[in-house]
């Protein structure tokens, strides 16, 4: 049995991959066995804060059979880590005796004091169903006000899905101590307000470039400045941490049984649950929403509010992009839903790999996202059978394999839409197309960083017709 614990966040950038790998450390330096999952799957960068080179990974335990022991690598004193690679993101579709097999292959770590979760930022099927499979929750904000508000927005995600638990909280980057305090104080309102749901601040981390510069030398902060403020925090949080549930009686769980309860979530979860898409009154209701946020954020002729600030025109604009995507998912049969501008985007990128990770993760940054199809050799190729994208879509993943006519002829499709390029750090190369990428990512990156790109392209782009 094992003290299980999802570390979470609202929103890419928060730091915490860092608070997963460093906690982990930390809780193996006060002689605790400790096991890290990396189920990032939009930047699995566990193994370059720890420096290490994984050869195997859970997908390999999935697909390939390869027995769980092999996977895990040691990554310090007390601590295990298993990289977790794409294979998080297939763990919906594996067939019965798949899951059985993986059932039998978690088992193994039952020998853990503790089994850490490193998830994606956001709210995808895979981070809410990871999240309510661990007995215990970890939530990371910082002081930036989209953080604070995209955490409240995963913990009401969550509560809506069934969680009654009250999550534990960090403040990363905190300025003080009263500053941690107050950030905390913010999102326990909110949720104690709307949700009728507790919160406990574990601790907080201080800003510190400390942090910063280990994440350069590729080596954990608590191993390479262990005297820093940060490391102290970090080591102070491991013992909030140990201490807590301890003082309450400890929850422990079995690996196994969280792995069989995060495949039957995932498998049973999807869009608007609960949701009678076909009342035509859910829709009328995110009509009259949608018409209030668009007067708050373009008021009428006549209309006076006061200019909104940086942090209300962010929200205006997330809430209406994630009204736009439900109104378009419960639209009753025969009634259309809103007319939405045709594609103004396309993302590029030579992987067709992370094309399902690329549209997911854009996906839950608000914005309508379709696979276009293969950009092949022969031009023939596509990744959904049709050659042109959902027309309702603000974004097009494009995969791209080396022929710059057929990729060409890909955008053409689209309508000439300004694009951005996907590369890895191995391939400079930049398709000759007449034109230039209005953005290149060079990877890794964060996602949150792709849908700023996106999103700055929009603003260039002219929709496709006009």
């Amino acid at each position: 049995m094992s003290r299980i614990l999802s570390v979470a966040s609202g929103k890419g950038g928060t730091g915490k991959t860092s608070i997963s790998v460093n906690l982990s450390l930390a809780l193996g330096r006060m002689g605790r066995t400790v096991c890290l999952l990396d189920a990032d799957l939009g930047l699995s960068n566990v193994d370059v804060l720890l420096g290490i080179s994984p050869k195997l990974t859970l997908e390999d335990v999935l697909f390939e059979g390869v027995p769980m022991e092999a996977a895990i690598l040691r990554a310090g004193p007390g601590l295990d880590v298993i990289p977790g690679g794409s294979g998080v993101s297939r763990l919906a579709d594996l067939s019965r005796e798949a899951r059985a097999t993986l059932a039998t292959e978690f088992a193994k770590l039952d020998g853990y004091d503790y089994l850490i979760v490193d998830g994606s930022p956001g709210i995808s099927s895979q981070v809410i169903s990871l999240c309510l499979a661990c007995p215990e929750l970890l939530v990371v904000v910082n002081p930036d006000p989209a953080s604070l508000t995209d955490a409240y927005a995963l913990v009401k995600v969550l509560f809506e899905n069934g969680l009654r638990r009250s999550p534990n909280v960090v403040v990363n980057r905190a300025a003080s101590a009263e500053s941690a305090k107050n950030i905390f104080g913010r999102l326990r309102g909110a949720m104690g307000k709307y949700l009728k749901l507790d919160a406990n601040l574990l601790g907080h981390i201080p800003n510190d470039p400390h942090v910063g510069a280990a994440a350069g030398r590729q080596r954990p902060l608590v191993e390479l400045y262990p005297a820093s403020n940060a490391g102290r925090a970090m080591l102070a949080l491991a013992r909030s941490l140990d201490e807590a549930r301890l003082s309450a009686g400890t929850v422990a769980s079995s690996p196994a049984a969280f792995m069989e309860g995060a495949l039957v979530r995932m498998r049973e979860s999807s869009p608007m649950r609960g949701q009678d898409r076909s009342n035509p009154e859910v829709g009328k209701t995110l009509d009259k929403a949608l018409a209030l946020v668009r007067l708050l954020d373009s008021p009428e002729q006549g209309g006076t509010p006061p200019e909104p600030g940086t942090e209300q025109k962010f929200v205006l604009a997330r809430l209406k992009a994630l009204l736009q995507a439900a109104r378009r998912e419960v639209a009753p049969p025969g009634e259309a839903p809103p007319k939405e501008p045709p594609v103004r985007v396309a993302v590029i990128s030579s992987d067709q790999a992370i094309g399902d990770i690329l549209t997911e993760s854009l996906g839950s940054s608000g914005l309508s996202v379709s696979q276009a199809g293969t950009g092949n050799g022969n031009g023939n190729g596509n990744g959904n059978g049709k050659g042109k994208a959902d027309a309702k879509a603000d974004a097009a993943v494009v995969f791209w394999h080396g022929e710059p006519k057929a990729l060409a002829r890909r955008l053409a499709e689209l309508g000439g839409v300004n694009y951005v390029l996907v590369r890895s750090v191995a391939s400079k190369e930049i398709p000759r197309l007449g034109r230039s990428p209005a953005e290149v990512m060079d990877m890794p990156f964060r996602l949150e960083a792709l849908a700023h790109a996106v999103r700055r392209c929009a603003r260039r782009s002219v929709p496709a017709g006009q």
